[in-house]
């Protein structure tokens, strides 16, 4: 697991993270490729800010979401044995192949409920949506917040929902656009491209 996602699901830094990680080596490193709990059909949540000042994010675990984690454990499963199992294919006895299979059997009896699983985004978005509106929206296209005159926004929170890939390039893009028509809003000059 990488040490940045780690240190944001653990809340663990430093010595202790370092330690966390030399014991945790046999922990399972993938992450859910099909783990998508929010859909249309989900019932909304609360976020509220707790007493020490920190984000309480409150959904309502769903048979979506617990559905979302079996495929994606399931896949897990399959990403680790089936290579394996390919190179063994000649043996008799398919013993990995009997090992994906009690695997995939063990997970469909996984009990599914809150708290067993510890859910993160590796790509966080949404949060402070873009719209021309400012009924319906945060900031409008340019990033510029509709409260506060003085304040962009220029990264994957003005989106409206996870893209479902890694949103490096589309933040690129949205910021240089963004950022080029704020310099020039503000007078700076706008260098071109070498």
């Amino acid at each position: 697991m990488a040490v940045g996602i780690s240190a944001g699901i653990l809340n663990r830094f430093g010595a202790e993270l370092k330690e966390w990680h030399g014991a945790a080596t046999a922990l399972q490193r993938r992450i859910g490729p099909d783990a998508r709990c929010f859909v249309p059909q989900s019932e909304g949540g609360q976020v509220r800010v707790g007493g020490d000042g920190s984000p309480i994010l409150d959904y309502e675990f769903s048979l979506t979401c617990g559905t979302a984690f079996v495929r994606a454990f399931i896949s897990m499963a399959e990403m680790q044995l089936q290579p394996a199992q390919r190179a063994f294919a000649g043996t008799p006895g398919r013993p990995r192949l009997q090992e994906l299979e009690r695997s995939q059997e063990q997970i469909a009896l996984l009990p599914l409920e809150k708290f067993r699983t510890m859910l993160f985004t590796a790509h966080l978005m949404g949060g402070c949506g873009m719209s021309e509106n400012p009924t319906t929206g945060v900031v409008n296209s340019r990033g510029r917040h509709h409260q506060l005159s003085n304040l962009s926004v220029m990264d994957g929170s003005t989106f409206p929902t996870s893209l479902g890939v890694n949103p490096q390039l589309t933040i690129f893009g949205l910021v240089a656009q963004n950022a080029t028509a704020l310099a020039q809003e503000l007078g700076g000059k706008v260098l071109s491209a070498p």
